[in-house]
């Protein structure tokens, strides 16, 4: 059972929480019953980036590139009032290789990239061929 009033979760178990909520049980079923298919498929995509984040936060990922971000443009989408953005990149990997990149991905509010930045990419633990968001890199 959840406990609202007591000691904070830990993000993980915050993203944990949610994928129950979503996907299993009574509340899944009730969810399957009242939020359209593409809606769930969509909050489903944000909890998948919120756990990409978290191994990326706590160095559970080596950082494969580095891009220079060219614009962001809001999708108007939230995780836990964090933003869902697409950001148009100019990577380079480590072996030198560069190329352009679009990438929607969850930031942080406090750390929302803009043009001009460096953030780092990670390879997905899931598909090792897919760059995924580590955060802003400073230089």
């Amino acid at each position: 059972m959840m406990n609202l009033f007591g000691k904070k979760k830990k993000q993980q178990d915050a993203i944990e929480q949610a994928d129950q909520l979503m996907n299993k049980g009574l509340s899944g079923l009730f969810m399957k019953g009242l939020v359209p298919k593409e809606h769930r498929e969509q909050i489903n995509q944000s909890l998948n980036s919120a756990r990409q984040a978290q191994t990326a936060a706590n160095g559970g990922l080596a950082m494969a590139a580095t891009a220079v971000v060219i614009s962001v443009t809001d999708t108007g989408k939230l995780v836990n009032f964090d933003p869902i953005v697409v950001l148009m990149l100019d990577v380079t990997e480590v072996n030198g290789n560069r190329y352009p990149k679009t990438l929607e991905t969850l930031v942080s509010k406090l750390q929302i990239p803009r043009p001009g930045d460096t953030v780092g990419l990670g390879s997905n633990p899931v598909n090792p061929s897919e760059l995924i968001y580590m955060g802003l890199v400073t230089v």
